[in-house]
């Protein structure tokens, strides 16, 4: 078998995605003597893997695995079932509660201090003087934009730049699969 495909199969391996019979190509090549160097790591794993004897699993576990599964789930949907009435009762208390206080309250503002609406004041002597506080406050908002758009820049192009980087990634991972 090439290298080539010892690699994909190592990699859909890892990614829980082989069946047993590409599982077993994979001991038998690592079973051999001569291994190319960069995958020496892996021959090492395999050869504990397969050292290691296999496990015993004890008659009708299958079955107690599947009663317990079904006993907890029936256990849950009970559980669920009963906290979420409760706790739409519980919700139900404290909105209408809620409520009652924002409406009591709202009055209470209404007839304690009805709303007069502020009246503006100039803070400039002459035109002069409100000119120039235009001004520097354009000049400020100005620079503020600036900013802004600098910084925006800034993630465009870091953003150009992961894209590039992750389709060569999506490139190389395609051509692997291939």
């Amino acid at each position: 078998m090439k290298v080539n495909e010892i690699e994909e199969l190592l990699v859909r391996y890892y990614d829980g995605e082989t069946n047993e019979a590409e599982e077993k190509e994979l001991k038998e090549f690592f079973a051999q003597a001569d291994v190319p160097a960069h995958l020496l790591a892996e021959k090492r794993l395999f050869m504990q893997l397969a050292s290691q004897p296999e496990p015993e699993t004890p008659e009708g576990l299958e079955s107690k695995l599947s009663g317990l599964i079904d006993e907890w789930d029936t256990h849950e949907r009970r559980t669920t079932k009963i906290k979420k009435h409760t706790r739409i009762i519980h919700l139900q208390w404290v909105g209408s509660i809620a409520a009652s206080l924002l409406i009591l309250f709202s009055v209470g503002m209404y007839l304690y201090k009805p709303y007069t609406p502020p009246t503006p004041q100039d803070t400039c002597s002459s035109p002069t003087e409100a000119y120039a506080e235009a001004q520097k406050a354009l000049f400020m908002f100005s620079s503020a934009l600036n900013k802004g758009v600098q910084q925006m820049e800034t993630v465009h192009e870091t953003t150009e730049k992961v894209q590039k980087n992750v389709n060569q990634q999506l490139k190389r991972f395609k051509n692997l699969r291939q």
